[in-house]
């Protein structure tokens, strides 16, 4: 049943499973379009309380400024999640499913992109994402993820832009987006901290990654050979040159130790 139909949204309803099925028609021309149709979306959503969410994305190519992206996340997304009707399964994935288009890039962006708790699945098409919010769950194993996992390159292409070909297998699709995810993530952050952390001493930058390992002072002071006075003065610099406020924010840096 369909229960919205805008100039590039559609929604649909399956009340029998209680599943909202969103589809991209076409590409918002902005950002402010593409915002009035998530407006949309999340007060249909509130409505109803589906407890599964599907994201067609095969047509979509659009993608939102770091200010939108900002503004999905706290507007649309964090209400969805904490209204908490899409129910996490035993198999640590949550009941938000997404089939991805050809350009993967559009996940990383909006929508396709929630910080705010939810783990998500991904699939390559509607079958395969039909077919499993279908089926009862399992514990997922972690330790067998991407052992398969072939990346090749494949050389330059006319426009100059390096080439890989990945191949993996397809029960591993989902882990190996979020797996795709992380590592732009990572690189966009190193990208934008790089002039603060190479401001940190080689003691400091030591400091950081025993702090980042779960060490206290005592420890780092232990390992060092130093005092934990002079540790606690390592942290204070830290801190301040690289503007931290909590642990999480310490965690961020553990991609320039790997």
């Amino acid at each position: 049943m369909k229960v919205y139909n805008g100039s590039h949204l559609l929604i649909k309803y399956e009340k029998e499973n209680s599943r909202l099925i969103s589809t991209w028609k076409s590409n918002p021309p902005n950002n402010v379009v593409y915002k009035a149709e998530l407006l949309e979306y999340l007060k249909i959503s509130l409505e109803i309380k589906p407890c599964q969410m599907i994201w067609i994305l095969d047509k979509k190519t659009f993608k939102p400024n770091i200010s939108t992206k900002k503004w999905v996340d706290e507007v649309i997304l964090n209400p969805i999640f904490k209204s908490g009707f899409v129910k996490r399964r035993a198999d640590g994935y949550d009941q938000l499913v997404f089939v991805i288009g050809q350009d993967i890039s559009v996940l990383i962006q909006g929508i396709e992109s929630p910080y705010t708790g939810f783990n998500p699945k991904y699939f390559a098409n509607e079958r395969e994402a039909y077919s499993w919010l279908s089926k009862e769950s399992k514990v997922k194993d972690n330790k067998i993820a991407h052992q398969n996992l072939d990346i090749t390159f494949k050389g330059v292409d006319d426009d100059g832009k390096i080439v890989f070909e990945l191949k993996e297998d397809p029960s591993e699709f989902s882990n190996t987006i979020t797996l795709l995810k992380n590592l732009i993530k990572e690189n966009h952050f190193m990208k934008n901290n790089i002039i603060k952390f190479s401001c940190l001493t080689k003691r400091e930058q030591e400091t950081l990654k025993f702090i980042i390992n779960g060490n206290g002072n005592t420890q780092i002071a232990e390992k060092m050979g130093v005092s934990p006075n002079t540790i606690r003065t390592h942290r204070n610099r830290i801190c301040q040159k690289l503007e931290i406020n909590n642990f999480s924010n310490f965690l961020q840096y553990k991609c320039f130790f790997n």
